[in-house]
């Protein structure tokens, strides 16, 4: 059965219109979700901005003891392979990621090697500095993990949203277009897309291939 251009326009053209008339609402709705969740995600950001001077800066004072005793101890008796090895656990106990329980376990371990070298990590001038730091950061690691968790849930939200509303939007506005576009040819006919029709169907390309085609032709011109 064939379906003429006018009719097919006309119930294009109602669809056009009914996503424009219910998508503002939805946009206003997820609009101010977004406003919300950008309020929650600055909110957590200055949180997290405020604790995480001072959980680093703990960090670094803890693990100036470890630079301390890399500078101190004497190793020539060590072989390549046992020297590789100790600079490889120094780096691990100076990992952001090594909680207070597992430093002060490093720490020991590390005290034992070092007196086998000639060296008694609790003389360096850094090892009280560094236990303090250390116990501080134990104390304040809890708070730190919830507030960085919190801001890593409201920012993944407040981006989801704000991906839900520049999509919202565009088709709002491509709905848009496309319902001036039928009301137009409601108006001034079909006879262009009638020839378009006409040159697909004997397996010619279609007005968007042509459109596509040019696109080069016009680059190399600019060129």
């Amino acid at each position: 059965m064939r379906v003429e251009p006018e009719v097919l326009a006309k119930l294009i053209l109602h669809k056009r219109e009914r996503i424009s008339q219910t998508l503002p609402q939805i946009i206003e709705t997820v609009g101010a979700e977004k406003q919300t969740a950008e309020k929650l995600a600055r909110r957590s950001r200055d949180k997290k901005e405020d604790i995480e001077p001072k959980f680093n800066n703990l960090i670094k004072e803890r693990n100036q003891l470890i630079v301390s005793v890399s500078q101190a101890i004497n190793l020539e008796r060590l072989s390549d392979v046992q020297i590789t090895d100790f600079n490889q656990f120094l780096r691990q106990i100076q990992s952001v990621e090594t909680t207070s329980g597992e430093f002060l376990q490093h720490l020991e371990k590390l005290t034992t090697q070092c007196l086998e070298n000639g060296l008694d990590v609790k003389t360096l001038d850094d090892y009280n500095p560094s236990i303090k730091a250390n116990k501080a950061l134990s104390e304040l690691s809890s708070d730190y993990e919830i507030i960085k968790n919190n801001w890593n849930e409201n920012e993944s939200h407040r981006r989801r949203l704000e991906s839900k509303y520049t999509k919202l939007s565009t088709n709002l506005k491509d709905s848009d277009n496309a319902k001036n576009y039928w009301h137009e040819k409601l108006n001034s006919g079909f006879d262009e897309l009638l020839v378009d029709a006409k040159r697909v169907a004997s397996g010619g390309p279609s007005s968007r291939q042509l459109s596509r085609n040019r696109k080069p032709t016009n680059g190399r011109r600019r060129g």
